[in-house]
Formats: C-alpha cells, structure tokens, sequence
C-alpha cells in the first residue's frame, strides 16, 4: 500500500441531514470524529459550511418518480464540492428502482450498484457497472444500512480538500484576451489548486475530443522552498464521463507500461471531478514540441523510432496473434456518410468511389491473423510531442485493449497527413501527385521510396518510410496495413466537423490548402489505397 499519513480525523467533520438528524446516527458518527447537522432541503440555502461537509445522508420518501428526482435535484451541484452523497431508500425494490432511475435521469455518478442495476441506467454518460467508482458519487445503500455501518463505510472514502476561495484563478484566451470560467468550473479549479495563492490557466487550440486544454502557472501558498515562482502544469477541463475515462486509462494501461518520462505525468492529487465535468492536472512536458512541427522539420525520423520501440514497447511486447477478419475490427469505425459540406471537394478532386463501394473493397480483402493488443486509439500528429528524440504520448482518452497494433501505426501517418500540409502552397492535384508512389500497392510490399530534399513532401515521405518500417513488424497478413490506413483516411476525411474558412473555401481546391482541403483529399488517398490494394499487386 502507498505510505500513508497518519490522521487524527476526518479532513471534513459536518455529516449533513435533510429534515432532522436521527438520534440513533450520533453516536455512530460522533465515534469517528463528525458532526451531525440539519442542512435543510435546498443546500444553496443552507447555514451549515459546505467547505467542512463531508457528506449528506439523503432519505427520499417521495410516492412517484417526480418527487424523488425533486428531492436529490438539489443536491447535484454539492458533488462540485466534492460532497458526496449518500442515499438511504425505503423498504421494498420499487423504491431503489425509482431511486436509480432519478439518478439516471440527473446523470449523477452512482455507487452501490449490482449487475441487475445496470439495465436502469441509459445514455453514453454510464459506462456500465462494473466501471471503477471515482468520487464524488452519489452512493445507494442497501436498505438494511444501519448507521454503524453507514458511519464506517463514510470514513473509508472521505471528502478531499475543499475549494479554496482564496484562489485568485485569471483565465486568457489563445489571443489573450482574459474570460472567466463558469461556477461549477471554478470550483474544480479551486479544488484542484487548493494549496496555491494564484493560477493562471492559458488556453490552447481545441482539439476535436470536446475537452479544453490549458497551461496553467499555478503559485503556492505555502512554499517550503521559498519564493513566489510558478510551477507549469497542462490543465484538461470537460465533461465528467471523459476526464474520469482518460484518467482510468491512464492508470489502468499507461502509468505502468509506459516509461515514466515518456508519458503523462498525471498528478493525481489535483484531479478533480464534479457533478458534470471534470479536470485533469498534469506536469507540463518541457522542452517538447508536436510531432507535426517536428516532421515538417524533417527531424522526426528518430523519434517515430522511440515511439514504437521504446514508449509504446510493453504494450508491442504483449501483443497477441488472433486469427480474426481485420473487418471486424471496424464495425462502426467504418464512416457512413460523407459530410454534405465535403462532399463537392471530393468529386472535385475525383472521387469515384462512394463510401459503399469502399467498404465493400475493404471488407472483400480478408486479411488474418491479426497482431492484437493495447493501442492508444487516437495517436494523431498532435497527440506525440517530441522532446531531443524522445517521443511522449499525450491525451490517453482513447486507450483501447484489443485493437490491430497496426492501427497506431496507422493513425499516425494519417495524422502526420491532416495536419502536416495545411497551407500548403500547392493544389490538391500538385500535393496528390507529389505523394503518388507512397500509395501504390508495390509501396506496401517494403519499396524505399523517396522524395528529394528539396521537394515539398520529402520531410512526410521520411517520416512514412520511418513509420511503415514499424508496421511491417506488426503485420501478420499481406496488405494488413494498407487497408488499415485507408480506414483511418476514410474517418478522418468523414469527420462531420466543419472545417470550412469563408475566405478561403468558396474554391473547391484553394491554395494554400485548408484544413477542409485536406481532408477532402485523405478520400482520394483512402479510395486509391483500396483500389489498388484489391487490384493487383502490380499496379
């Protein structure tokens, strides 16, 4: 077990009631250092210090749905705080049933479930109930709870540290212009930044995971040290469902598989969640830049080598051979639709191939065994920084445990695509035709192509021969990673995101390329890789 530190009590002493506080709970909870008190039916209204509420024991006695949703409603807002909440229910299933139904309706994070409770809970907000509980939740006792019992299992999860509300906490834009956070937002922060005086969060470019990223310069209150220098850490705020779920990934497949210096180092004591939404606190990667400014450097040939053969080693290492159709794999990876907005550009470059007929090329190519195992599931140019020749992966939401190795691989080169020729200063024809031999179906028996030094696409050709001398070792079956990287074109060029710039995208093939652009022309590349794959090995 971790080294603990001795404690003379709760760090939080109020235990708080709705109505009255029962006689008989006292001296359960008084034998272990809380305090009882009548918090009253709407805690914004409440004259107890909710910075000193450990918890609040809930008893709901209302006859139908509604009145119970009207009885816990209030009381979301306090799991902000981390106050947690603890529900009591009468006698009989019909209740407990209500009970995690308005728990479901409110979206609160339960604790307490069964197996046969998981069919009440509905929404992509609930992954199931065999998900580790992280705090605040709101626990469902068994009706049987007696408070001795209740009093012990309160005292082996307690409340962290409260907000503090003398944080001064100033938020900026990328363009610097200062905004404040909402309070629900602010009070994760001071949660977070408990024991500081000050913090300055930062905003970065939004990637396209729903989740704001920050640099934040956070100054302690209290400095053994001495002085009033900043630390930097890189601050991720969002909902709750996917902060809690990188966070499991992170503890789960990398804190112990990947090398401490070549990961995230998540500081745990300054993750938070809330009701809603969520905050991730970890040491800010010094030194470091993306892998997309890197490569088009033409210095990432080194890195994309430590990033295959040393960060994501133990995950390479205890990958397996299954005998599955690689098809499988992509059962609702596979996009649907074009978006309407992208789907002129790609005719315009000359697309002929609807998204049916590619799927039906992609599923005809049968290609198994399959190198299963860890992959990061979403290792885009952006999400490896590079650091000398180390390469540190970031952004762990997207862990998944029994996917193609090659899928990385993969995911990485459509990455390096996306987001390496954006203004770039030729056409898409010109750019297409300057990567042609990359995506021919001799390019994925081993050929060394290249591109002169000089040429526009020489730093992603470099890059692509680094990437797929990798991938050959993680393919098991001919033409394995070809189909996979058209997968992985065919997604992003299909992302439903627009993209579209006013100015810039009234041409259907503007120079310098837009965002647009490119992931129009990841289509054209996506349609040519299975063509040619599905043709003849000659072509």
């Amino acid at each position: 077990m971790s080294i603990p530190q001795f404690s003379a009590g709760p760090l939080r002493s109020l235990i708080g009631f709705v109505d009255a506080v029962p006689e008989e709970a006292v001296p359960a909870f008084e034998r272990r250092g809380f305090k009882c008190v009548v918090i009253g039916a709407d805690p914004s209204t409440a004259q107890a210090d909710l910075n000193a509420m450990d918890c609040v024991i809930l008893s709901p006695n209302a006859p139908n749905s509604a009145g119970v949703r009207d009885q816990i409603n209030p009381f979301g807002a306090l799991l902000d705080r981390d106050c947690r909440l603890y529900v009591r229910y009468a006698e009989g299933v019909r209740d407990r049933g209500m009970v995690l139904k308005t728990l479901n309706h409110l979206q609160l994070p339960p604790s307490g479930l069964v197996e046969t409770d998981g069919p009440l809970f509905t929404g992509d907000w609930f992954e199931g109930v065999q998900t580790p509980v992280y705090a605040p939740f709101v626990h469902v006792l068994p009706s049987t709870t007696d408070w001795d019992e209740l009093a012990a299992i309160i005292i082996r999860n307690p409340s962290g540290q409260p907000p503090n509300f003398d944080l001064k906490i100033e938020a900026y834009t990328e363009d610097h212009y200062k905004f404040s956070f909402l309070p629900d937002a602010q009070l994760l922060i001071r949660r977070a930044f408990w024991n500081c005086s000050s913090v300055r969060l930062i905003a970065k470019g939004n990637g396209l995971s729903g989740v704001d990223a920050f640099d934040a310069y956070a100054t302690l209150a209290k400095n053994v040290v001495g002085g009033d220098w900043p630390y930097r850490f890189f601050v991720k705020l969002g909902s709750r469902f996917k902060v809690s779920r990188e966070y499991r990934r992170y503890r789960e497949s990398a804190l112990e598989n990947v090398p401490f210096h070549l990961g995230p180092r998540l500081r745990m004591d300054r993750c938070e969640l809330g009701h809603t939404q969520g905050l991730i606190v970890s040491d800010y990667v010094s030194g470091a830049e993306v892998m997309r400014d890197c490569a088009r450097q033409g210095r990432a040939v080194p890195a994309i080598g430590n990033l295959f053969n040393t960060t994501l080693l133990a995950w390479r290492r205890a990958a397996r051979s299954v005998k599955r159709p690689l098809a499988t794999y992509f059962e609702g990876r596979f996009p649907s639709e074009i978006p309407v907005h992208r789907k002129p550009m790609i005719q315009a470059y000359g697309a002929t191939q609807s998204l049916k007929e590619l799927r039906q090329l992609f599923d005809s190519a049968s290609s198994q065994p399959v190198l299963e195992g860890v992959v990061h599931g979403d290792l885009h140019a952006t999400n490896v920084l590079v650091r000398l020749n180390d390469a540190v992966i970031i952004d762990l939401e997207g862990i998944e445990l029994s996917m193609p190795l090659l899928f990385d691989a993969a995911s990485l080169e459509g990455g390096l695509f996306i987001d390496g020729f954006i203004n770039d200063r030729r056409d898409g024809a010109e750019l297409l035709a300057s990567l042609n031999s990359l995506y021919t179906a001799s390019a994925f028996n081993g050929d060394d192509h290249f591109c002169l030094p000089h040429e526009g696409s020489a730093w992603f050709t470099d890059s692509v021969r680094q990437i797929r001398m990798q991938a050959t070792q993680m393919e098991l079956a001919p033409k394995q990673y070809g189909l996979v990287l058209a997968a992985v074109l065919l997604k992003k060029a299909c992302n439903s995101e627009d993209f579209r710039d006013p100015e810039r995208d009234r041409d259907l093939n503007p120079t310098p390329l837009t965002r647009e652009a490119i992931r129009a022309l990841a289509y054209i590349l996506a349609e040519r890789i299975l063509l040619r794959l599905t043709a003849t090995d000659t072509q």
